[in-house]
């Protein structure tokens, strides 16, 4: 089970676990001693707080997993830098994001491949309960690629 969040990032530790019937609660943090300021790229070693997130993930054998997050805020160092304080970021997972990349990569392929309220069915049987309405947000946020008819004579 920790080798399913190693996946993620190599510096989390897993603090604790609680098991339900449906569901899985951990509560993990990161080992880190900088942080680097996502205005300026600066990197900085004082730490400002830490606080909790609470993130969604794949589920593990039929059960939704659920991860509280202890994060940091740190100090950005640069001077000329307009951030004062900045939030640890992630590459698994996006600013502001309640879920991680690779459930919002599952969730959009089956939203696209049937309608979104028979895929928040599938999903809740899943492990990885959502709205429909999260689905058609997801639908709606994805890029498309543009293609050019090819019976288009311009």
């Amino acid at each position: 089970m920790y080798t399913h969040f190693a996946d993620l990032d190599s510096r989390l530790i897993v603090l604790s676990c609680i098991e339900d019937a449906n569901t899985l609660t951990c509560v993990v943090t990161v080992v880190s001693k900088t942080g680097r300021c996502p205005n300026c790229q600066y990197g900085s070693h004082k730490r400002h707080s830490a606080y909790m997130r609470v993130i969604d993930d794949l589920p593990i054998q039929g059960k939704s997993v659920q991860l509280y997050l202890k994060t940091h805020k740190w100090f950005c160092t640069n001077s000329f830098c307009e951030a004062k304080v900045f939030t640890e970021r992630f590459e698994w997972l996006l600013p502001h994001g309640q879920r991680t990349v690779r459930l919002d990569a599952a969730l959009r392929v089956i939203a696209f491949s049937t309608n979104c309220i028979e895929a928040a069915h599938v999903t809740r049987m899943l492990g990885m309960p959502v709205s429909h309405d999260t689905l058609l947000r997801l639908i709606h946020t994805t890029e498309m690629p543009t293609v050019h008819s090819p019976f288009c004579r311009h």
